[in-house]
């Protein structure tokens, strides 16, 4: 039995929608991406929404709309995804890299009070895995620097922290979609936030810079105003199809989650009774998953991955570098091996097993069954 590590989700209500966006001829800027946008802020509990391409575009769109730029610093996690900080380079202000919690693999709240300086602009801390940061503490310290905060809740969709939703917790919350907690079979990504003048503006940007009206989405002309620019922009647009589709996924988000926190529980139980030798996902009264991944930490990593892939398992490693040790980054700023030791150790020893919405009972329990053969046969060894 082959395990994927993620597989696609389709219904037949999906398969209808897709027939009809393709007969509607409509590639961006419709209903459906308005009403996406709508859906997905109030799931997050946030007035606006404004769809991308990717999520890295949502990142870029919303730090060039607050102005971000040469001689300006970014907060962000050292072991991150490179998306954020592509936006950042990209737009000539400094990425500052801070270190990760031992604890929950999340950026650390005091290194990223004790990285802000009067060049500070904003902070960008990121959900790794699903699992919520400790927000509050980062919210505050970033009051006493005026920095907006960009919560990058790519990984949690649907999880919570203190009872309120992630990407709902910063001054605009990030997410992608593209093989995430709901998959618009497109690359896409948004940003959601209560503040109107940056709504306007990442959707003026995302759609060459015209000028907008008091609707937040698309503005659509047939005069010479059309051409009206606010400021050049860029061409960012979420298919109309990725949001058609995207809008049923949300109503199954809460299914998915909680598939995927029945998985975790699942796995958590088995692999504490075998005690097994390794760091298992973190837990905190005040946190609940999505569990986009189920991240363990082993230093036998690159091995168990191995094992698992003879036995027709699927495994996924998020990520097996840390930013500040990318090659083109430690060129252009100077970073180096030992700088964040923590975020290091978590790179090379993360593991994340398949919990998606796709696995059978029976493909997790061979999942479980696996990893608990792979540490007993080296016991065996020892």
């Amino acid at each position: 039995m082959h395990i994927p590590y993620r597989a696609p989700i389709l219904n037949d209500e999906m398969r209808r929608k897709a027939l009809e966006m393709l007969e509607t001829g409509k590639a961006f800027g419709g209903e459906e991406t308005e009403r996406f946008e709508v859906e997905l802020a109030h799931l997050c509990g946030k007035r606006y929404g404004v769809t991308a391409n990717s999520g890295t575009s949502a990142a870029m769109l919303a730090l060039d709309t607050r102005g971000i730029g040469p001689g300006d610093e970014v907060v962000m996690a050292a072991n991150a995804y490179i998306g954020v900080l592509a936006a950042v380079v990209k737009l000539g202000a400094t990425p500052i890299f801070v270190e990760a919690d031992a604890d929950t693999g999340n950026v650390s709240p005091p290194a990223i009070g004790a990285a802000m300086t009067a060049q500070t602009r904003a902070v960008v801390p990121i959900h790794m895995y699903g699992f919520p940061c400790d927000m509050d503490p980062i919210v505050e310290a970033t009051k006493k620097r005026d920095a907006f905060v960009l919560e990058d809740a790519a990984h949690a969709l649907g999880a919570e922290y203190k009872g309120r939703p992630a990407g709902g917790l910063g001054d605009a919350g990030l997410f992608s979609f593209s093989g995430k907690m709901i998959t618009t079979f497109s690359p896409g990504g948004a940003i959601v936030t209560d503040d109107h003048g940056l709504a306007e503006g990442v959707s003026s940007l995302r759609d060459q810079g015209r000028l907008r009206d008091e609707k937040i989405s698309f503005v659509r002309r047939t005069d010479a105003s059309w051409y009206d620019q606010r400021w050049i922009g860029y061409n960012m647009h979420m298919s109309e199809m990725g949001a058609a589709l995207g809008r049923i996924q949300l109503r199954l988000l809460g299914g998915f989650t909680a598939h995927r926190r029945k998985a975790a529980a699942y796995y958590t139980t088995r692999f504490r009774d075998a005690d097994l030798p390794f760091r298992l996902p973190p837990e905190q009264p005040w946190a609940r998953p999505s569990y986009l991944h189920y991240a363990i930490w082993t230093p036998k990593r690159d091995a168990l991955a191995e094992f698992l892939r003879a036995r027709d398992i699927e495994t996924g490693v998020y990520y097996p570098r840390p930013l500040h040790l990318l090659e083109p980054v430690k060129a252009r700023y100077g970073t180096r091996e030992g700088q964040f030791p923590v975020a290091e150790r978590l790179c090379r020893e993360t593991l994340s097993l398949p919990v998606g919405p796709h696995m059978t009972e029976e493909m997790q329990e061979r999942v479980a069954d696996a990893v608990i053969a792979f540490f007993r046969e080296r016991r065996a060894v020892a």
